[in-house]
């Protein structure tokens, strides 16, 4: 008993020093027993050997082999981690760094089919004022393996965004369907609009590197679900701003594909719907999507 005290206390003394100092491997002998520690750059090895005598002479054999890992307590994140502003811990190097929280903004654009950003012809669409804004301000993650290369992240955002028409045009709805109808000498549409808020929780698998000290090549991929509210069609008719309807029949919750990659603190993103804008039979076939930049923090 005291021979097994004395062991684990000679183990726990050499893996605190070979944590605070540069060695990389150690050999302690204690009465035929022989312990071999090798320190690597996110675990530390321990095998230990017992000396047996026998008719052929003396050998070690293995009595136990196990693997600490080094930076396990150092990846442990908390919620206010996620804020802009926390106090951040200390890190080393090597651990996986989460790109998530932060602000974006981008276009958004209105296509016929899935993961398009070609024109449609069934909306006269004013690309240039066509945009969403947006900010996610919580986070977790889930490494996947040892070296901090993958990762599961996930998060909570809101924002908002806005689809814009072009020309004498307006979304409007009535007999249970929404259309983009025309305006007519008496009555003249102008920045017309259909907009809403949203609530957003992404869900990707990212890999990243570091290709210079602690900064990082990143690119991620995956879900994200889609919580729409405040929905309205807005225009100016004849010069005066009105809300020309709510709902619009748009679909409350969708699940957007989602695609990043960036370097660092800086990132460019795209996501389309995977589902139309609308219900089915309840206005205009139109997938929407969306792309630009991304701070995190």
């Amino acid at each position: 008993m005291m021979k097994r005290i004395l062991i684990i206390s000679v183990l726990l003394m050499c893996v605190i020093y070979l944590r605070a100092q540069e060695v990389r491997e150690t050999v302690v002998e204690s009465k035929g027993d022989t312990i071999l520690i090798v320190k690597g750059a996110n675990d530390v090895k321990i095998k230990i050997y017992e000396e047996i005598n026998g008719i052929e002479g003396s050998r070690d054999e293995k009595l136990y082999e196990g693997v600490y890992l080094t930076r396990v307590s150092q990846d442990r994140n908390t919620i206010l981690d996620a804020l802009p502003f926390a106090p951040r811990k200390k890190h080393g190097k090597n651990y996986f760094k989460r790109h998530v929280t932060g602000i974006y903004g981008g276009f958004a654009t209105l296509s016929n089919n899935f993961m398009s950003f070609k024109e449609t012809n069934k909306a006269n669409m004013n690309l240039s004022k066509s945009w969403e804004i947006g900010v996610n301000l919580l986070s977790g993650q889930a490494r996947l393996t040892p070296n901090n290369q993958w990762g599961l992240t996930f998060g909570l955002g809101w924002g908002y965004r806005s689809y814009r028409l072009d020309g004498n045009d307006a979304f409007i709805k009535e007999d249970g369907k929404t259309s983009i109808m025309p305006g007519t000498d008496e009555i003249i549409y102008s920045k017309s609009r259909l907009r809403h808020f949203y609530f957003r929780v992404p869900i990707c698998i990212e890999f990243q590197t570091r290709i210079n000290g602690s900064s990082r090549l990143f690119a991620a991929v995956g879900p994200e679900v889609e919580f729409r509210h405040g929905i309205k069609s807005m225009a100016h008719i004849n010069g005066d701003g009105e809300t020309l309807g709510n709902a619009m029949h748009v679909r409350p919750f969708t699940v957007n594909f989602l695609a990043q990659v960036g370097y660092d603190n800086i990132g460019l993103y795209m996501r389309c719907d995977t589902q139309k804008l609308f219900a089915n039979d309840r206005g205009p076939k139109l997938m929407p999507c969306s792309f630009g930049v991304m701070w995190y923090w």
